[in-house]
């Protein structure tokens, strides 16, 4: 995995160097909590409690973005795992110097990244493309098109069955706005993965992840301190989480944003 880190930061160093040389860049620490509606195999026990680290940084010639959870929940067993996911955009644009944009598509990037998680042993590598969009009065909106390579170990590490290569489209995006004087924000992400078959020869079905963020930035309200600490919920709706057949789960949390 170590080694697989260092190829993709190779590759996209680019991105990584233009990021921190100048423009946009934004370090989070959240919690989540809430307990999930939906006894299935796959759902959290009790109340689940969400710790992440989450950074975001954008420069003239490429993105980044990675978050690492811990997970905990009140069962002392179950349900406890890190999981991080990591993406690094080089922007074609300003890469090659032609145009890449045409309708609401502003700009094309290469897209590369990693998943991986302890406690399920997910080990997967997603190169894509991102479809950046000019949308009015977003923020930023994103649609990437990402191809899942599983490069785990699958049942020989005794985690879940390999696959065989995953289609994936993940529309992500925040929309700022206010009432009077205070500010929200609705942000987050919506993916969807294509049915495949993995490596025992089941066929696992099409998952659907929604993680919409209503957020109100306290900071500014309280103590005239903009972006530094925001408060609101986070709603997960998981259909056929894991690729489980009906697993479907509907999550609510609290969230406690501090920003830096």
């Amino acid at each position: 995995m170590l080694v697989t880190a260092l190829v993709v930061a190779a590759f996209f160093g680019p991105a990584l160097r233009s990021a921190e040389a100048q423009g946009f860049s934004r370090t989070e620490f959240q919690y989540q909590g809430g307990t999930a509606f939906g006894d299935t195999v796959v759902s959290p026990p009790g109340f689940q409690h969400v710790f992440t680290l989450q950074h975001a940084s954008a420069g003239s010639r490429g993105e980044n973005f990675f978050f690492v959870d811990m997970v905990c929940c009140s069962d002392p067993v179950s349900n406890r795992d890190m999981y991080l996911e990591w993406y690094s955009a080089l922007k074609l644009a300003a890469v090659t110097g032609g145009e890449f944009s045409w309708g609401p598509v502003v700009d094309v990037g290469l897209l590369g990244g990693i998943n991986w998680g302890a406690q399920t042993h997910t080990s997967r590598l997603t190169p894509g493309l991102r479809f950046s969009l000019d949308l009015p009065g977003f923020a930023f909106a994103n649609l990437d098109a990402i191809w899942l390579v599983d490069v785990g170990r699958g049942l020989d590490d005794g985690g879940p069955p390999r696959d065989g290569g995953i289609l994936g489209l993940d529309f992500n995006w925040a929309r700022p706005f206010s009432i009077g004087d205070a500010d929200f924000s609705v942000e987050g992400h919506g993916e969807w993965q294509s049915p495949h078959t993995d490596e025992a020869g089941m066929s696992r079905p099409y998952t659907v992840l929604l993680q919409p963020q209503l957020r109100h930035d306290l900071g500014k309200a309280a103590a005239d301190a903009p972006g530094r600490v925001l408060v609101g919920v986070e709603l997960q709706l998981w259909l056929n989480k894991f690729g489980v057949e009906e697993a479907h789960e509907f999550l609510p949390q609290l969230l406690v944003v501090f920003g830096f």
